[in-house]
């Protein structure tokens, strides 16, 4: 027990080193920077599309630091308990295939697809001289992270979006766009002369580390585990339109959460039994890719819910309106105002022309029980605040690319017609 409080006070003063020290603070302030502008493109987007002026992206960054750092302590802790060597896993080489692989299209700018090439690369050839076992846990570990953020964060403030469905209506929908900085530690494995003796050190188990290089060391030289600290960013993007943002976001935090789990033990069998590193080199991608098609495969097959055909469904709410006094959400569906049936928003507009007092709205929410309710208001309305799911006949939508080697599939196939 003396060991491990031992372990958690120099883990302790590690991340006190890296928010003292003046590198660690400009690399930090740095990812902080380009966190900060993906969420001012979400603002800009949102308030050309729908003039709605509801996140603030320097305090949406801070909340995201926040739930970063807690990542990061799940992620220290894992590398600290398998002992995973970022030194083995071959960092740099990662980064630099991840880099590569974004240029052919910017949605494989992942650990998963990197890592695999790097390691398939290092089987193939001999070099990086890298331990795949260690690179694939970190993979496993870096994804596992992720999930964790995407179950707690994932949904929040999730961006309405219009869609053009394949039935050729025009859908309602939302972006689910996060992104986290993170502070981590990790470890570094080095080989050093003497027995270490002079530094202050936490003799571990005899099982640890679970991943081992297998390094001849030589005579008088022993290997020790430093921590270093490490900044890092996470993303999560999605699109949803036939469930909740937060129903979607958990359940793809649940695939991903299986996939990292599965390649981790993938990665521990190749640690113990060498021959079998190619397991988890051609699960990496195939996995992330299987997890991938099941979430959007849900979103194929199942019925759209964000329609505004049938009374005027709410997309999201505007701050500070009336509509957020009175509690409406997402899904709430606005069935009449004071007892006059309304089948669309602009039968809703002149049933609040010029202006409606105190008025009673029936609204009906297929997400919540029970799902029928009277809201009040007290007050003149308009406005009312809401964006409102579209008209299947709306005009403007958002239509997603394909990717690059689905776009190069389709060319040849159109040559090949030819």
């Amino acid at each position: 027990m003396n060991s491990v409080w031992q372990l958690v006070k120099i883990t302790f003063q590690t991340f006190t080193f890296m928010v003292t020290d003046l590198r660690y603070i400009l690399v930090m302030a740095l990812v902080f920077a380009v966190v900060y502008r993906q969420y001012a493109k979400i603002l800009q987007y949102e308030q050309g599309f729908f003039r709605l002026k509801r996140i603030n992206p320097l305090m949406e960054t801070a909340t995201s630091l926040i739930y970063g750092i807690g990542g990061g302590m799940l992620a220290t802790m894992l590398f600290i308990l398998l002992g995973v060597s970022i030194g083995d896993a071959g960092i740099a080489y990662l980064w630099l295939a991840a880099l590569l692989l974004m240029l052919i299209n910017q949605r494989f700018l992942c650990f998963a697809y990197a890592g695999s090439l790097v390691s398939l690369i290092a089987l193939l050839t001999g070099f990086p001289q890298i331990h795949t076992a260690t690179l694939m846990a970190l993979v496993a570990i870096l994804h596992l992270t992720e999930s964790f953020l995407i179950f707690v964060n994932g949904y929040h403030n999730a961006s309405p979006m219009f869609f053009k469905h394949e039935s050729g209506k025009v859908v309602g929908g939302f972006a689910l766009r996060k992104f986290w900085p993170m502070p981590t530690i990790a470890l570094v494995g080095l080989v050093i002369l003497g027995s270490g003796g002079d530094m202050q050190a936490v003799p571990m188990p005899d099982w640890w580390p679970i991943f081992r290089r297998g390094l001849e060391i030589p005579d008088n030289h022993v290997l020790i585990h430093v921590l270093f600290p490490l900044i890092v960013a996470l993303g999560y993007s999605d699109f949803v339109q036939t469930e909740l943002p937060k129903t979607k976001a958990r359940r793809s935090a649940g695939l991903l959460a299986v996939y990292s789990l599965v390649l981790l033990g993938l990665a521990v069998l190749a640690n113990q039994y060498p021959w079998l590193s190619l397991l988890p080199v051609v699960f990496a991608p195939l996995g992330h890719e299987l997890v991938i098609y099941l979430g959007r495969r849900r979103e194929k097959e199942n019925d759209p819910v964000f329609l505004g055909d049938d009374g005027v469904m709410v997309l999201t709410v505007y701050p500070n309106s009336p509509a957020e006094q009175m509690g409406l959400e997402a899904g709430d569906v606005i069935k009449s105002i004071n007892g006059v049936e309304v089948a669309d928003f602009k039968a809703l507009t002149e049933q609040m022309s010029p202006w409606v007092i105190d008025p009673v709205f029936e609204v009906e929410n297929q997400f919540r029980q029970p799902a029928k309710r009277l809201v009040h208001y007290k007050g003149k309305i308009p406005p009312l605040g809401i964006v409102p799911a579209p008209h299947p006949e709306q005009g403007a939508y958002v239509r997603f690319k394909d990717g690059y080697l689905k776009s190069l599939w389709n060319k040849w196939r159109a040559m090949m017609r030819k």
